[in-house]
C-alpha cells in the first residue's frame, strides 16, 4: 500500500510496530513520526497505507492459506491486466459485491513512494490495499488503483522486507524496471492511460471521475487534472504544494537545536544541490533515485489556480507540510478561486493520527476513516 518511505528521503515518516497474528509489521507512519528507530536498509520509512492495518483488524480477515497461488479476487478485486509503452501494468478495481457490473463513477486513489505489492498476505491473514474503510465509497463509486512499475501484484510478507518493500534477492534494491520508471512523469502519463482505459469500459459512469492521492500520490492526482479533461473531482491529501524537498526541509528544521542548527537542513541543501546537477540518475539512494526526488520536487504552487473543478485539500495540522498547504490556501484566496475546499485536521499528522503530550505518534487515534468519510461528504455535496 504504497506511499511509503519518508523519512530521509521522501517526506517525513518514522515507524511503528503493532502485531497481527502474533506478526510484527512496521508501520509507516507518516512523513515524520516513527516510535521504533529499527529501519531496514535501503528503504528507512513505510508506506502510509500500511498504518491502517493497527485500526482496521475487522478489513484483515483471517483466512486459512490455501494450496493454491492466491489471486486479486482472493482479496475482493477485480485484476485488469493493462500494457503500458510495453511495461506489464496491473489495475485492480473493487466494487460493492453485486454491483461489479452496474455503472458507477470511478474513484482512482494513487498510493505513494515505495516498491510495494498491491496485495499482500502472509497465508493467515489478507494485508489491505486502501488505507480507509472503503464500503461507504463503493457504495457510490467503482474503487481503482494501480501497481507499481516492476513490482509483483500479489506477494507473500515473508517475501518483503521488514517495511513490505520489495527488493530483488542479489542486489537488495528494487527491480530496475521500478528505479527506472519512478519518477513523476511517468506515473501521471501511465495513470492517464489506464484511467482513459477504464472510462471506455461499460460499467465506468462518466458522468464523474475522482481522482485522489495521499502524500506523494497527491502530487500525481494533482498534475493528471492539470493534463485531463475526464477527471470531474480532485482530492489532494497531505501533499506539499511546494515540493518535496521542502517537507524534507522542513522535517530537518524541526530536528534541529541551538547546538547543531546547521547540520539537518544543511545537509538537506546539499543533497538538493546534487540531486540538481545530477537529476536524471535513477540510482536508487537512500529509498529514492536522484530523479525520482527532483521531479517530486518542483514547487506547483502556482499551477493550482489553473484549476477549475472542484478539489477537496486536506491535512494534519502537525504535519511538516501544513505551512506550504497553509500558503497556499491564502494564495487561492488572494486569487478569489471558489471552486477549492480546504480541511485541516488540528493536531493530527500526516497520516492523520493525533499525538500524544510527549510528542509521540499516538496510535490509538487512528482517522483515516473519519477523512475517506469526508471526502464522500463532499462529493455528495455537489462538491463546488
Amino acid at each position: 500500500m504504497r506511499v511509503t518511505t519518508q523519512r530521509h528521503s521522501r517526506e517525513i515518516e518514522k515507524m511503528d510496530t503493532v502485531h497481527i497474528n502474533h506478526k510484527p509489521l512496521l508501520l509507516n507512519v507518516a512523513e515524520k513520526e516513527r516510535l521504533h528507530t529499527k529501519q531496514p536498509q535501503p528503504f528507512p520509512h513505510i508506506t502510509p497505507y500500511m498504518t491502517r492495518i493497527a485500526q482496521l483488524l475487522f478489513v484483515i480477515l483471517s483466512i486459512h492459506a490455501s494450496a493454491q497461488p492466491m489471486k486479486p479476487g482472493d482479496f475482493g478485486f477485480r485484476h485488469i491486466p493493462f500494457t503500458f509503452q510495453g511495461l506489464h501494468t496491473d489495475v485492480l478495481l473493487l466494487s460493492k459485491a453485486g454491483d461489479e457490473s452496474v455503472a458507477k463513477p470511478l474513484f482512482l486513489f494513487c498510493q505513494g513512494s515505495m516498491p510495494i505489492p498491491l496485495l499482500i498476505h502472509d497465508g493467515a491473514v489478507k494485508y489491505p490495499t486502501f488505507p480507509f474503510d472503503t464500503r461507504s465509497l463503493t457504495e457510490h463509486y467503482h474503487l481503482a488503483i494501480i501497481g507499481k512499475p516492476g513490482i509483483p501484484l500479489i506477494a507473500d510478507a515473508s517475501e518483503l522486507q521488514e517495511n513490505l518493500a520489495y527488493l530483488d534477492t542479489q542486489s537488495h534494491l528494487p527491480p530496475a524496471q521500478y528505479s527506472d520508471n519512478n519518477y513523476l512523469d511517468f506515473y501521471v502519463v501511465r495513470n492517464l492511460a489506464v484511467l482513459e482505459h477504464l472510462s471506455r469500459e461499460r460499467l465506468a459512469d462518466a458522468s464523474a471521475v475522482v481522482v485522489a492521492g495521499h502524500s506523494e500520490g497527491a502530487r500525481v492526482a494533482f498534475e493528471m487534472t492539470l493534463r485531463s479533461t475526464l477527471i470531474t473531482h480532485l482530492i489532494y491529501a497531505s501533499g506539499n504544494p511546494c515540493g518535496q524537498i521542502m517537507s524534507r526541509i522542513a522535517q530537518a528544521r524541526q530536528r534541529e537545536t541551538p547546538a547543531d542548527s546547521l547540520r539537518f537542513a544543511e545537509h538537506e541543501f546539499r543533497y538538493y544541490e546534487a540531486v540538481v546537477q545530477d537529476s536524471s540518475n535513477t540510482q536508487i539512494l537512500n529509498a529514492d533515485s536522484f530523479r525520482s526526488v527532483y521531479s517530486f520536487s518542483r514547487s506547483s504552487l502556482d499551477e493550482f489556480p489553473r484549476l477549475t473543478i472542484p478539489v477537496f485539500i486536506c491535512y494534519g495540522t502537525v504535519d511538516p507540510a501544513t505551512p506550504f498547504n497553509d500558503l497556499l490556501r491564502a494564495e487561492l484566496i488572494r486569487k478569489e478561486k471558489s471552486n477549492f475546499t480546504f480541511q485541516s485536521y488540528v493536531g493530527l499528522d500526516h497520516n492523520y493520527f493525533g499525538m500524544k503530550e510527549t510528542g509521540e505518534v499516538d496510535y490509538d487515534q487512528y482517522n483515516w476513516d473519519h477523512v475517506a468519510a469526508d471526502w464522500l461528504a463532499w462529493l455528495k455535496s455537489g462538491a463546488k
